[in-house]
């Protein structure tokens, strides 16, 4: 029997309690950070509603290993954990978990839900998800023992995958490289030993129906 299943049957015999988020977190919005002082570049991400930050600043209003979610825009319902300190802007909400909550625990319930979230978006215009929308999420309150066991294997699932993730990109890589490289030397010849056609002459060509 795994660790966590003997917690659950040691610790939660009759089940898990489900709580909506409102009770068990704080959840608030952010403050406008005026466009033009924004930079391309600088120390402090600014997060709104989209996926990526919207510039960067010298000052920020959250700290670091907050949980975030879009709220408006295409990307509203977006969850994404914050490693540094950060401004977080009008158009986005922080999760501030209470102590019987774990805040890494939450994060991955909530981007779990990531997809029922951005399903709840509303608007005809800018889309939006509602601060109640939040509020009243369902959560699983297990006892702290459960939710540490639980963050310890999705977060090594994390880890081991951002690692593959890493060694597939650089794979790849490599071998667009070698294809390129061996593409261009089989591909290279000298004009005046090999005869060269135009496409006109080696291909019957016809333009496609409409």
């Amino acid at each position: 029997m795994s660790t966590l299943a003997q917690l659950l049957q040691t610790l939660c015999p009759n089940g898990v309690p489900y709580k909506p988020l409102g009770e068990v977190a704080d959840i608030s919005k952010g403050e406008q950070f005026n466009k033009r002082d924004m930079k391309d570049e600088g120390t402090y991400p600014v997060i709104n509603g989209g996926k990526e930050p919207s510039g960067y600043a010298e000052v920020f209003n959250r700290e670091a290993d907050t949980i975030t979610i879009s709220q408006g825009g295409a990307s509203a319902g977006y969850v994404n954990w914050m490693k540094t300190p950060f401004w977080m802007g009008a158009h986005c909400y922080s999760i501030l978990p209470h102590e019987d909550l774990l805040p890494r625990y939450a994060f991955h319930f909530l981007k779990y839900r990531e997809e029922q979230l951005m399903k709840c978006q509303y608007g005809a215009g800018i889309p939006a998800l509602a601060k109640s929308t939040l509020s009243s999420l369902p959560i699983p309150l297990p006892p702290l023992a459960i939710q540490r066991e639980v963050v310890r294997i999705l977060d090594l699932f994390t880890e081991l995958t951002a690692e593959l993730t890493a060694e597939l990109t650089a794979e790849l890589t490599a071998r667009q490289k070698q294809y390129a490289f061996y593409r261009d030397l089989l591909l290279s010849f000298d004009e005046e030993k090999v005869e060269w056609k135009t496409l006109e002459e080696v291909f019957v060509m016809r333009n496609g129906y409409t």
